[in-house]
């Protein structure tokens, strides 16, 4: 399982830059961190970057989302979102996260898939 950073953490993580989407991929990240995928998906909406990163530990929503063996945002993120597949602080890819975390079969066959899938296309352009 991946934790949610304490309060200090997460604002020692604030740019220097702090603009309305700076804003929201934070709003984004901390909603990933709680599983709320309401807040999530809203700060999408706003303009959020789906594969911005918390720059204490390079966590995405979509490593967030599977740590927390959370399907349906896994599925929002990669589906609708459009999220990339990419390692974490740690060089953990997604897949490897599912693994390491003992997330549920059904989330780690469709994460697999998605990451293939996604570095198939990647790879070919």
């Amino acid at each position: 399982m991946i934790d949610e950073p304490d309060d200090e953490t997460a604002t020692a993580t604030t740019t220097e830059t702090d603009t309305d989407v700076d804003e929201e991929n934070r709003r984004m990240i901390r909603a990933a961190y709680i599983g709320a995928d309401a807040i999530v998906v809203s700060a999408l909406e706003n303009g959020a970057d789906v594969d911005c990163t918390d720059a204490e530990n390079g966590f995405c929503a979509l490593h967030i989302a599977i740590g927390a063996n959370n399907l349906p945002l896994t599925r929002t993120l990669i589906e609708d979102g459009n999220a990339a597949f990419f390692p974490d602080g740690f060089g953990r890819w997604p897949s490897l996260i599912a693994a390491e975390c003992e997330v549920d079969e059904q989330l780690t066959d469709y994460v697999a898939e998605q990451e293939a899938r996604f570095l198939k296309e990647n790879r070919s352009s």
